[in-house]
């Protein structure tokens, strides 16, 4: 059996099938970084899978993308904690997350980004991906991520500098209590995740002008700071993206492409379904 698994920080969706595209399920767990989550940690996450523990023994091949994956270091840890759970294992291929973004979205070449919990883009020449900038992570880069949407969300708040109607709906939504927002930040594992979990309320209130400047000015961020090295790429090819801050944000970011002159390539806010139609096609 094959499984393949997609994995961002805040979660990971996983897929066991056979060569014959034959499925024996599908299912999500927490996101795994192995930049940020310990060795121990991976492992509990793991062992508390029902699917990932049935179906140990029978797994041959893992192909595994993730957000924090593409470095010796980081590759090698997965590497170890595969081999060491699953009995039958005979090939193991561990990949960063933006191999898995350009997997999902081109076999041509182009420009890829990832908007998702956090963000990053590439140039593929239809061979070779190619990173000019190096990932800078949730405290120094991540432009227009879920999680630093979520900070300028938290930062409008308790700045005062919300809309009183937009407030309103997030005291109801949210525990607002200052000293146990800070706890999360800075006293509990993951808080790039918990500042991506109010990406939710901006797109559920995506019709108030304040959300709409809050999601586009977010966006230019990227498109101006992490893409502006790609710019003679994208003077001959597209621009392509994946994840859902992408997915559900594209009319926005297909203006603001179109305004510098960039092609707007593909959208697509799951990857792993064509991750598998690049696994069985290679």
């Amino acid at each position: 059996m094959i499984l393949v698994a997609d994995s961002g920080s805040t979660k990971c969706d996983w897929i066991i099938t056979d060569r014959k595209g034959s499925r024996q399920c599908e299912f999500k767990t927490e996101g795994i970084n192995p930049t940020i989550n310990s060795k121990i940690a991976i492992k509990k996450l793991i062992e508390k899978s029902r699917e990932l523990m049935l179906h140990k023994s029978l797994i041959s091949e893992v192909y595994f993308y993730s957000a924090g994956c593409g470095t010796i270091k980081a590759d090698k840890k997965m590497n170890e904690i595969f081999e060491s759970f699953f009995e039958s294992v005979k090939h193991i291929n561990i990949n960063g997350d933006i191999a898995a973004a350009v997997h999902a979205t081109t076999q041509n070449p182009g420009v890829v980004c990832i908007l998702g919990t956090g963000s990053n883009c590439c140039f593929y020449d239809g061979e070779h991906i190619f990173l000019k900038n190096p990932s800078l992570g949730y405290l120094l880069g991540d432009e227009g991520s879920g999680n630093v949407l979520g900070r300028e969300l938290l930062k409008h708040y308790y700045l005062k500098t919300m809309p009183e109607a937009i407030k309103v709906h997030f005291e109801k939504e949210y525990q607002t209590d200052l000293e146990l927002v800070l706890e999360q930040l800075y006293q509990q594992p993951n808080p790039n995740r918990y500042l991506a979990t109010f990406a939710k309320f901006i797109f559920q209130h995506r019709n108030e002008p304040f959300i709409e400047n809050l999601l586009r000015e977010n966006i230019s961020k990227f498109i101006d700071s992490c893409l502006y090295s790609y710019k003679n790429e994208l003077d001959r090819y597209p621009v392509h993206f994946v994840g859902s801050i992408a997915y559900y944000s594209q009319d926005i970011i297909k203006i603001l492409l179109i305004e510098r002159g960039y092609k707007p390539g593909n959208f697509v806010k799951k990857p792993i379904e064509n991750i598998i139609k690049f696994i069985a096609d290679n």
